[in-house]
């Protein structure tokens, strides 16, 4: 997570919303209380239709959600002793849930670019 957080730092256009099993939470970027719109649905001989929004809100209730999936599921599939128990509370334990959101997406500047962003971060 502190290589997006670095990341989105050198980038005004982007958000960064994370959080972890414990609810701990990261933001930059943002205003309190912000939605996002994200895409629009347009079509031909057709209005607007509604758009894709990101809220902060909804955010956190959809990674309690995500985060409890780990449990209540996948950790259900395998014995206590196995390893892949253990990867997937570890998983579930020590990851965040990440949103990033370029509000520049149409830039053709490689440091604008969300992609090129992360491809540096990865090391590709």
């Amino acid at each position: 997570v502190e290589n997006l957080v670095s990341m989105v730092s050198n980038h005004e256009s982007m958000n960064l919303y994370a959080v972890n099993n414990r609810g701990e939470e990261l933001k930059l970027g943002v205003e309190e209380g912000g939605v996002t719109a994200l895409t629009w649905g347009v079509f031909p001989n057709r209005e607007i239709l509604q758009p894709t929004i990101f809220d902060p809100d909804t955010f956190l209730i959809w990674a309690e959600e995500a985060f409890s999936l780990w449990t209540t599921m996948w950790l259900n599939l395998y014995d206590m002793e196995s390893d892949s128990y253990e990867l997937i509370g570890n998983i579930r334990d020590t990851y965040f849930l990440v949103a990033i959101i370029d509000n520049d997406f149409v830039s053709q500047s490689r440091s604008g670019n969300l992609w090129n962003a992360l491809l540096e971060v990865g090391g590709v």
